[in-house]
């Protein structure tokens, strides 16, 4: 079973009006749509896109709390989310205004405006913490996204250290809370390069730099380090020190949603499948890949089709 955790959920509210708003007055967008938000679900979404059995788990609130996991179960997924008291506040709204490009490309520019969250408390830790003890060897765990900002300093250090030994735990978390990650030997660490250069403190202009940089944080505890470079692709650095490469397919790239969860969603199946790093990149790119090039989170026919071309 993966099971994919996403501390800090919300309900992703995206307009789209035809030019980006004026400061003041009434702006009026054309559509809107309302999703269940976090990189953790849309982890779990392509994931079930592509067969592979998921639990999304993590903190709800509120009326807001109540539609996430609605809208999840709505779209065949499993949840074992802990709700929080009432007076902890709500899951939040975040709102997302996608407007064209004004240089006659397809797709739109994303500006959001994202909320705080709910009061996490100690007893909601703990609870969280049961759960994911039940987890077994064999087990994938996906810990990705914002961590909410009222919550105990040692969350992230409690929830780690329930995991029990020989679960698979895959991070998508940046800055002290990848660093802190690296202490419990997750299976799996996907920086960008740009979380890459800032962790070494200086840009990395040449493919040896990146590799030397990642060689680092695999030193630093990750079994297996993907960084991944947008339109150029992406790098891994397997368990046993092989490196990895593979270019992105070219297409209309009609927005970013999702891509990098694509991309963890798809090492994940590729990895269960044939239990070959190489391949699972290969099936990560294209996950990522399709979702660019939809603007969505993508289902298996776009991914496969991607993939003959990675």
């Amino acid at each position: 079973m993966v099971y994919t955790l996403t501390l800090n959920p919300s309900l992703d509210y995206v307009m789209y009006p035809s030019s980006f708003p004026k400061k003041g007055g009434t702006n009026r967008s054309e559509r809107e749509e309302l999703r269940a938000g976090g990189k953790g679900i849309n982890v779990s979404v392509v994931l079930k896109n592509l067969g592979v059995p998921t639990r999304t788990l993590g903190f709800i609130a509120g009326n807001t709390g109540d539609e996430i996991e609605g809208a999840l179960r709505a779209e065949g997924l499993r949840t074992g989310f802990i709700m929080l008291p009432f007076r902890n506040g709500m899951s939040r709204i975040n709102v997302k205004i996608r407007v064209p490009y004004d240089d006659g490309r397809e797709g739109f520019e994303e500006t959001e405006l994202n909320a705080a969250g709910p009061l996490v408390e100690d007893g909601s830790v703990n609870e969280l913490c049961e759960k994911l003890e039940k987890c077994s060897s064999g087990d994938i765990l996906v810990l990705a996204g914002s961590m909410p900002s009222r919550a105990p300093e040692d969350m992230l250090d409690r929830i780690l250290s329930s995991v029990p030994e020989g679960v698979k735990i895959v991070v998508d978390m940046t800055g002290d809370r990848l660093k802190k990650a690296l202490g419990y030997k997750p299976f799996l660490i996907k920086p960008n390069l740009e979380e890459l250069c800032q962790a070494a403190g200086r840009e990395l202009g040449s493919t040896d730099e990146i590799i030397s940089e990642a060689r680092k944080l695999k030193e630093a505890g990750a079994e297996n380090v993907i960084v991944s470079m947008g339109g150029d692709g992406a790098i891994l650095i397997d368990k046993t020190g092989e490196v990895h490469t593979a270019k992105a397919p070219k297409g209309k790239a009609l927005g970013a949603f999702g891509a990098g969860d694509s991309m963890t969603a798809g090492f994940i199946k590729g990895f269960l499948d044939e239990k070959d790093y190489g391949y699972a990149l290969k099936l990560g790119i294209a996950a990522g890949s399709a979702a660019v090039f939809r603007g969505k989170l993508p289902d298996y026919d776009e991914i496969m089709r991607v993939l003959d071309e990675v």
